[in-house]
């Protein structure tokens, strides 16, 4: 399952969606920009795996959204919680634990000589081979927007880059086009699944990152949300983001602290 952003330069991939439901409905921290995300599956998991059925759907949804996100109104909520009870039934739960990369793929990735070119090619191998997991039936398609490709890849560049680097994978034989004029997917040519198992990829966040640190560049995986990022220094342990709340979290256990003693001293001096 993908969310994508309106302007096409974001997709949140959740490679196993049974699992992601587990962790929300068990700690309650949905970050609100993945909430469309969550309620298309959460509706498809009280479908298959707790036996709902639309208005039991349609209440559990809500349900949810009163308890667990701010100023919540059921009026701005409704056309879209009405949208995944209806397509609850139409698809399982995603339950991919990952992608394997073959030695053979690896070896063509490593003979392009362009990092950049290199680090789009491995995202693209990536998403093929999970839509593979998701369709039987795909045949090595992508289908996601140039945006979102070269967002997961971690390449920042113009819109006339981005279809120049694309056409040069084109030239060297690794990609092809779809027919149809206005179908702008790309299909992969370079998968070889019965090569030998070299490289497990578990987390599409940053895909660009994961053929980086395959590389040996210093990147390091964050200890609290497990999001790669770029190591500053060996005793690093998170990412900004991870380390923004962390720090946050220790100010307010010593400010808790510090009201507990002044509580405490203004006890006694009473008491005096």
């Amino acid at each position: 399952m993908s969310e994508k952003s309106q302007g096409g330069g974001c997709a949140i991939i959740i490679l196993n969606e049974k699992e992601y439901v587990d962790s929300i409905l068990s700690d309650k921290n949905l970050e609100p920009s993945k909430t469309n995300t969550f309620l298309s599956m959460y509706a498809r998991y009280l479908y298959h795996e707790k036996g709902l059925r639309k208005k039991e759907i349609l209440k559990e949804l809500n349900t949810f959204m009163e308890r667990n996100y701010p100023r919540y109104n059921p009026l701005d909520w409704s056309a879209s919680i009405e949208k995944y009870a209806n397509k609850a039934g139409k698809y399982p739960l995603c339950e991919c634990k990952g992608v394997w990369i073959t030695e053979e793929e690896l070896k063509t990735m490593e003979e392009i000589h362009d990092k950049i070119l290199a680090r789009l090619a491995f995202t693209l191998l990536c998403l093929a081979k999970f839509q593979n997991f998701r369709n039987p039936d795909n045949h090595n398609w992508v289908n996601y927007s140039n945006g979102e490709i070269y967002s997961m890849a971690c390449i920042n560049t113009t819109a006339f880059e981005k279809d120049v680097k694309l056409n040069k994978l084109r030239e060297l034989g690794l990609i092809e086009y779809a027919k149809k004029v206005n179908n702008l997917n790309i299909q992969v040519l370079y998968l070889y699944n019965e090569g030998k198992q070299k490289l497990f990829v578990s987390d599409f966040r940053k895909l660009g990152y994961e053929w980086k640190l395959y590389k040996g560049e210093k990147y390091m995986r964050c200890a609290g949300c497990g999001i790669l990022t770029k190591r500053k220094n060996n005793t690093q342990r998170y990412c900004k983001d991870c380390s923004d709340k962390v720090r946050n979290e220790r100010q307010k256990n010593i400010m808790r602290k510090r009201r507990k003693q002044i509580g405490g001293n203004l006890y006694e001096v009473e008491l005096f």
